[in-house]
């Protein structure tokens, strides 16, 4: 028996278009040779006609196929496997596994494949990597890394702050005057883990750096105005900064490279006096941690804490301003090192280039 190949609706649309059909006309057209049964007119049809006849037979099955969970977005063709009741049954237990955010690996996914084949009386199954990858293929599975700290938030305190308090928060300043800051840290020296190489080829790389900075990102709601950068290294006076007369960021210094109390508040507090001269009220959304004590005397900037162990899901700068802010600066850290390389020029990461680096993203 032939295949049916079921495209994605849109690339149907696309092939009528070329053959100068209204895809529309095509179908109220084959509507009524569909109804009849006609199989000897329908051969006689032109291919795009024959396609949309297709569709029109199979509309309701694809759509349901393409949206169904079951299914990943790259699927071309529907394909039962021998064993259908035994995957049904892995990927609901997966479905199920994966809702509690608790880690799978493919040889778990292999052994519980055993078992339910078993269970079901299938005795010439067996679960191999090659079945495997099918299967992950047909239910549109893939491997990732698991990060953040979303999986730990309580929603309903979540929805309860942005329905009920954060409105009252935000109601009488405009997006421009609505700041939020947060810190990440930032291993200025560390190249990329993953590279392309040649099949055969051992790939090593070098020891990881560990020479680490703190960033703290700011801007507005509006996306107008993003504020200075607060740099944190370890050292108050780096090698690297002999002869510098300034530098496009604030740079302060503990022993941890890390933000503290008195660090904040001193920021705070010189952001306040910005604002006065500004004659602006603003109010600056943080999250909730020792390192951001409440600041006292403020004039222009109303300080309001997010609620604890929220911020991961309600925090403006970890909904990928951060990210996007990191990789710009890891793309551009390769982008100078293979200039150099081209250049045969040496290449150092120094904090005095980091910072200039990570200034740059922000322009």
């Amino acid at each position: 028996m032939r295949e049916l190949k079921l495209e994605d609706p849109s690339s149907f649309h696309n092939f009528l278009r070329m053959n100068r059909t209204s895809f529309d006309l095509l179908l109220e057209r084959v509507t009524p040779l569909i109804a009849k049964n006609d199989t000897p007119m329908r051969n006689a049809l032109p291919v795009g006609e024959k396609l949309a006849i297709t569709l029109r037979q199979f509309k309701e099955a694809i759509i349901s196929k393409l949206q169904s969970a079951e299914y990943g977005s790259s699927r071309k063709r529907i394909r039962v496997s021998n064993f259908e009741d035994v995957e049904k049954a892995l990927f609901e237990w997966f479905k199920s596994v994966r809702s509690e955010n608790i880690p799978l690996s493919c040889p778990i996914l292999l052994a519980k494949a055993d078992e339910f084949s078993v269970k079901l009386g299938h005795t010439d199954f067996k679960a191999n990597q090659s079945w495997l990858e099918r299967f992950k293929k047909r239910r549109g599975i893939c491997s990732a890394m698991t990060h953040g700290e979303s999986s730990s938030v309580d929603s309903k305190s979540v929805d309860d702050w942005l329905t009920s308090q954060l409105p009252m928060l935000l109601k009488n300043y405009s997006p421009e005057n609505i700041f939020n800051a947060d810190e990440t840290g930032l291993f200025y020296k560390l190249v990329p883990q993953r590279t392309l190489h040649l099949k055969g080829d051992k790939c090593h790389g070098g020891k990881k750096s560990k020479e680490r900075i703190t960033v703290l990102t700011a801007a507005n709601m509006s996306g107008t105005e993003k504020l200075k950068l607060l740099v944190m290294g370890k050292s108050e006076k780096p090698r690297c900064f002999k002869n510098v007369r300034s530098l496009p960021v604030d740079y302060r210094s503990n022993g941890k490279a890390w933000m503290a109390s008195d660090l904040f508040t001193e920021w705070v507090n010189k952001l306040d006096q910005s604002m006065r001269r500004q004659n602006r009220k603003v109010l600056l959304l943080i999250d909730n941690c020792p390192a951001h004590p409440r600041v006292s005397n403020l004039k222009n900037v109303t300080v309001a804490y997010l609620p604890p162990n929220t911020t991961s899901r309600i925090q403006p700068m970890d909904q990928g301003i951060i990210a996007s802010l990191k990789s710009n600066y890891r793309k551009q850290m390769m982008t100078d090192l293979i200039c150099a390389y081209d250049k045969k020029e040496k290449y150092e990461v120094t904090l005095l280039s980091a910072i200039t680096n990570i200034h740059r993203q922000l322009l």
